[in-house]
């Protein structure tokens, strides 16, 4: 574009330079006023939200200041289109077509803001019409990393636009150690960063907002990775109010088969069939122990009983209902499968208490067959593929893996406490209650109402 009143004026008295390579670096000859219509968003910008905040506080410094403190940074749009269109053309097809979106009708003599974007809104905002500029078009492959370091310093980015921002300089070709050299950045900090990415469209919002911590989103990708699980186990956090690993938990668990509440409420208020129905003047008949009403028991009853006789006394279920025994075990089970999804607790006091079944308990055949289900039929089946239990074990106990063998360790040692559990002969000892008490803490677990019966009365 010609110098003139729409277009942009040397400041320093020299013309712009026509026919300029794309190479061209001019940035320590040249600054020029460019009028702020002229200027266009760097395609490439990691930064996807910008704050009313952040730019009316740089808008007060704008004009506290007299305009701004740094030139921008620009690179004219026709040579920018051209290596780009070339560049996207051969890696990233998808991207050529945001690119065209946004800079293909533009004049090819405008300007793309590649460092200062937040600084052109600041200027308009101020009432200012032109901006200062040095126009560095040997830049323009390093579009993609140039916003980065500034972004990050000066209004920082939110996890996901650092994301981006990283993604797209490794798609550029740089490695994570040359990004960490240009931004400051530790390599794992990037690592951790550029796996974000693995989030879907909707946790990633919820990221970018604040709404989930970084730390509860790594958690997620850690144990999830089906985009269904991790948008459902992001909706139970929202609704629910749990951790991350809980949510994963109830995630990865089967579907109970315990009968909703409703059902069984109106179950007990169905109507009685006819033929046991009572006709009008005919005595009442004793229909069974379970509809029996108590008699009002007389002080000299109470104290002819026994501490054993004062206990209270468990009916047992009618032929037609599931035993709440049976229920409660199924239920356990399901927890117990997804503990051993989730892996061996990080704390270790916490993982030496669930481990201590494993070492200081004989292990039954039948608890060892157990856990070997459980580990082999894990959504992702957990160490060697060995059919026999016995041949399992010790193929794990040879590998020399500690990880390995302390996740096997922790399936043995669940098998082993829920066959204590499941013994219906034996009172529930502290064991059970330390491992009930570890399916609460590792996936939110909660007691039937059988079990809490038998966890008061014992």
């Amino acid at each position: 574009m010609a110098a003139g009143a729409s277009g942009p004026t040397m400041t320093f008295g020299s013309k712009k330079k026509k026919n300029r390579s794309i190479w061209d670096d001019p940035d320590a000859v040249e600054i020029i006023s460019i009028p702020l219509d002229n200027l266009h968003a760097n395609p490439f910008n990691p930064r996807l939200v910008f704050r009313d905040e952040d730019i009316d506080e740089l808008t007060e410094s704008i004009k506290a200041e007299g305009g701004v403190l740094q030139d921008l940074s620009v690179a004219e749009v026709e040579p920018f289109l051209t290596y780009w269109r070339t560049r996207l053309a051969e890696t990233q097809p998808d991207k050529l077509e945001e690119l065209e979106e946004q800079l293909g009708s533009v004049p090819g003599d405008d300007y793309v803001t590649l460092i200062g974007h937040n600084r052109c809104l600041a200027l308009k905002r101020a009432g200012e019409t032109e901006a200062p500029c040095k126009v560095t078009n040997g830049k323009i492959p390093r579009a993609r990393l140039l916003g980065l370091p500034e972004n990050m310093r000066r209004i920082p980015l939110n996890p996901i636009e650092e994301a981006l921002g990283f993604q797209g300089a490794l798609d550029d070709g740089m490695t994570q150690t040359e990004v960490a050299a240009q931004t400051g950045c530790k390599q794992p900090h990037i690592s951790r960063r550029v796996k974000l990415l693995n989030l879907p469209p909707e946790v990633q919002q919820a990221v970018m907002g604040g709404a989930l911590a970084v730390s509860e989103a790594e958690v997620l990708l850690d144990r999830l990775t089906a985009p269904d699980h991790l948008v459902n186990a992001w909706l139970v956090m929202k609704e629910e109010g749990l951790k991350a690993a809980f949510a994963a938990a109830r995630v990865l668990a089967p579907s109970t088969t315990t009968k909703p509440k409703a059902d069984q409420k109106n179950k007990k208020s169905s109507p009685v069939p006819p033929q046991q129905r009572q006709s009008p003047g005919e005595p009442a008949e004793e229909s069974s122990k379970s509809t029996r009403q108590p008699q009002a028991e007389t002080p000299d009853d109470a104290a002819d009983k026994t501490p054993a006789d004062r206990q209270p006394r468990r009916e047992e279920p009618a032929a037609d209902e599931p035993d709440p025994s049976d229920e409660a075990a199924q239920l356990r089970v399901q927890a117990c499968r997804t503990v051993v999804e989730l892996g061996v607790p990080s704390n270790p006091r916490e993982t030496l208490r669930v481990l201590a079944p494993a070492l200081l308990l004989p292990a039954s055949r039948s608890a060892r067959e157990t856990a070997h289900e459980w580990l082999r039929s894990s959504s992702k089946p957990i160490g060697p593929d060995v059919a026999k239990p016995d041949r399992y074990f010790a193929e794990v106990s040879d590998s020399g893996n500690a990880k390995l063998t302390a996740h096997v360790a922790l399936a043995v040692a669940l098998a082993v406490s829920e066959e204590r559990a499941a013994d219906a002969t034996k009172a529930w000892d502290a064991h059970v209650r330390d491992y009930l008490a570890h399916l609460k803490t590792a996936v939110n677990y909660e007691p039937t109402a059988w079990e809490q019966d038998r966890l008061n009365s014992q």
